[in-house]
């Protein structure tokens, strides 16, 4: 979810979109006045976490507590701005401080073949800050460009946290055979072959890394909706969630993780340290 503030009076002039002629007026009439994307105003989730009714205000606490005036909703044209909710310009730069002060501006060129011209010659101007000027589709590409390298390096990361886990899950499922080696030598004076050994304490091992693995994905799923975080690329706002497929999968990984780091501690007690263990029994 993203808020835009943009100038009231010009802002039909950059976007194409659908709404009431009374939400309109009163969208523009009110000083705090908001127009809220389609896809925001029919999100469960969002609606859930923010209560929001045409002609009533509302406050977003993750946004420093800013306070808004539900005018209606808008259709756009652009799909990108189905998850942004507009409001003014000057309203949103008084409340955060910032009067005259903006993050960005939106400049409508006459015809495409003219944007590196265009790009070109606001750059040059003598401005108080340094300007950076570029198409809305490079800006676009460059972010998603960035969310690709983001997840590139998460998925690195997750690749060495799942290799720490497999080396401390199967140290541990050793350990565990170690103090158990009694137990191991029962099971085998009882007349349990090796792979029926080894079945066992890798089946242990792969029963608690499932119930692990389920777990954390519970407790991704509470800490997500307390947090609502989302991922902004441009106008779009990705929610990071744990759904369905998600979980079956980290479930899934788990388990193999868990197979895989008992079952050399499965092999090892089988063949080494059987005879130690029976001898121990006798």
């Amino acid at each position: 979810m993203k808020i835009a503030g943009i100038d009231k009076d010009v802002l039909r002039d950059f976007y194409e979109f659908e709404v009431d002629p009374k939400v309109w007026e009163e969208f523009k009439s009110r000083r705090n006045g908001a127009l809220l994307g389609e896809g925001i105003a029919r999100d469960q989730q969002m609606s859930t976490r923010y209560v929001w009714e045409p002609g009533e205000e509302f406050a977003m606490a993750d946004f420093g507590g800013l306070t808004l005036y539900m005018a209606g909703t808008f259709k756009p044209k652009d799909p990108t701005l189905t998850s942004v909710i507009i409001t003014g310009d000057v309203f949103l730069q008084e409340v955060n401080d910032r009067r005259g002060v903006t993050n960005q501006i939106l400049v409508r060129i006459a015809h495409r073949d003219d944007t590196q011209r265009v790009s070109s010659a606001i750059d040059k101007l003598d401005a108080p800050v340094k300007l950076h000027t570029e198409s809305m589709q490079t800006a676009m590409d460059g972010a998603i460009s960035d969310l690709d390298d983001l997840l590139r390096y998460v998925g690195h990361v997750i690749v060495v946290v799942a290799i720490v886990i497999l080396v401390g899950l199967a140290n541990a499922t050793s350990m565990s055979v170690r103090d158990r080696v009694r137990e191991v030598g029962v099971l085998r004076s009882l007349g349990f072959r090796r792979r029926g050994v080894v079945s066992l304490i890798a089946g242990e091992s792969l029963v608690l890394a499932m119930f692990g693995g389920l777990l954390g994905c519970v407790g991704a799923w509470v800490g997500l909706r307390i947090a609502d975080i989302h991922i902004a690329v441009g106008s779009y706002a990705f929610p990071v969630a744990v759904t369905i497929p998600i979980a079956l999968a980290a479930v899934a990984a788990a388990a193999a993780v868990g197979l895989i780091g008992g079952l050399p501690a499965g092999i090892r007690a089988s063949r080494r340290e059987i005879t130690d263990s029976l001898r121990s029994v006798d």
